[in-house]
């Protein structure tokens, strides 16, 4: 009985000090400075969407409207030539005709008897109108898709984002095959082989950023755009199933993808202007790591709710200071619990996991005050510990922020 009372004394005992780490995600709305700066003369922005693939539809409808000519020019020489040919045939026979019926019946016998035969008609060359590039609203497309953040709209002391259509390209479809899992009338899956049509497309977009004084930033072909994405068109059992559908749905599943692939090239525009020069809206959640406790750990409870104070409003430069000034508070009773630091014993108020997570907290905090050498040296500091799966993400997700943030705020000095 004496053990069993030791053994329960030793468990409350070891309880007590067990502490239970738990994590607390606060949304930090913030904005994203620019990786390159705009000079500070631009105030807004202006989106010129110049279609030069028009030029090629001209091209495309002149060359296709001189074929029909030629085709219709060759038609009517050869059937005129065909008539008089046919004609003059025609007269031919009908004379060896005349002499034919002259000769006496045993002559008649065997000699054949002259006929008409025709030769075939000339017929028109058929003339494939090309497909031609699909013509876009482009204020609409660009007002939709382009939106330098931090600025408006407008034309006084602006830069100039010109986006150059260069035309829709796309290669020659080719048969492909994809197997489904296909159900039985037994209730069993097997591997079925389905046909296709697939070709690879792209529409190349030439990029140009002009300052106000006309000093150009950018000036070539968007990277992104050079690449070619690849279409895949409804598949079929059979391949007379699938060429059936081709022919009537071919030109209408490649008009559909031309605007497809401008708006995808905008949005990607719009996300790396936006890194490069916009001040984007963004928003974190900031782990907040505390001991899930009813007693001894008062004041990283009090840290937390100091935490969530300042995350709450120190992502905007007009709350920052009130921000830093909760963080700093925060910041302050990690510190001071750290100094009771005893990575030997697990009994310890702030044992090893808990110091993991006073680390993490101070690190992660850091960064939002701008001081990225003391985030740096945390960061280094966890590294020497043995971590948990969660804690190694929590540790990288915060090491990649905060690589970022300083980035971004050594370019914006």
């Amino acid at each position: 009985m004496k053990k069993s009372i030791t053994y329960l004394c030793l468990f409350l005992s070891f309880a007590a000090f067990a502490q239970d780490i738990d994590y607390a995600n606060v949304k930090v709305d913030y904005t994203r400075l620019p990786l390159t700066p705009l000079n500070k003369m631009v105030k807004n922005y202006q989106v010129i969407m110049v279609e030069d693939y028009l030029a090629k539809n001209q091209q495309l409808k002149a060359s296709y409207e001189a074929s029909l000519k030629a085709a219709d020019l060759e038609y009517l020489t050869s059937s005129k030539k065909y008539w008089e040919t046919r004609k003059q045939d025609s007269l031919n026979v009908e004379n060896q005709l005349n002499v034919w019926f002259r000769l006496t019946p045993q002559q008649q016998a065997v000699t054949p008897k002259p006929t008409f035969i025709p030769q075939p008609a000339p017929i028109r060359t058929p003339v494939v109108e090309p497909l031609y590039d699909k013509t876009i609203n482009t204020e609409l497309l660009s007002s939709q898709n382009i939106k330098l953040e931090g600025f408006n709209r407008l034309p006084e002391k602006a830069a100039i984002i010109q986006l150059n259509l260069g035309g829709f390209e796309y290669q020659e479809a080719t048969l492909g095959t994809e197997k489904k899992q296909v159900k039985g009338e037994d209730g069993k899956y097997t591997d079925v082989v389905y046909y296709l049509y697939q070709f690879n497309y792209r529409h190349l977009v030439k990029m140009k950023i002009l300052q106000p004084d006309g000093k150009y930033i950018i000036d070539e072909t968007f990277a992104p755009s050079m690449n070619y994405a690849s279409f895949k068109s409804k598949s079929f059992l059979t391949q007379a199933e699938l060429d059936a559908y081709w022919l009537t749905q071919k030109k209408s599943d490649i008009v559909s993808i031309q605007e497809k692939v401008i708006v995808d090239n905008l949005k990607m525009i719009n996300e790396q202007i936006n890194n490069s020069y916009g001040y984007m809206p963004q928003t974190r959640y900031a782990a907040v790591a505390f001991v899930d406790a009813k007693a001894k750990y008062e004041d990283l409870k009090e840290a937390l709710v100091a935490a969530k104070s300042g995350y709450a409003v120190i992502g905007q430069a007009a709350t920052f200071n009130q921000g830093a000034e909760s963080l700093n508070a925060a910041i302050a009773k990690w510190e001071n619990a750290l100094k009771e630091s005893n990575l030997k014993s697990k009994k310890a108020r702030v044992n090893e996991n808990v110091t993991e997570a006073l680390l993490m907290n101070l690190c992660e905090a850091y960064v939002w005050l701008n001081n990225f050498s003391k985030a740096q040296e945390t960061i280094f500091k966890l590294q020497t510990f043995k971590l948990s799966a969660k804690e190694k993400r929590l540790v990288a997700g915060t090491e990649a922020f905060l690589n970022e943030q300083k980035k971004r705020s050594e370019a914006n000095k």
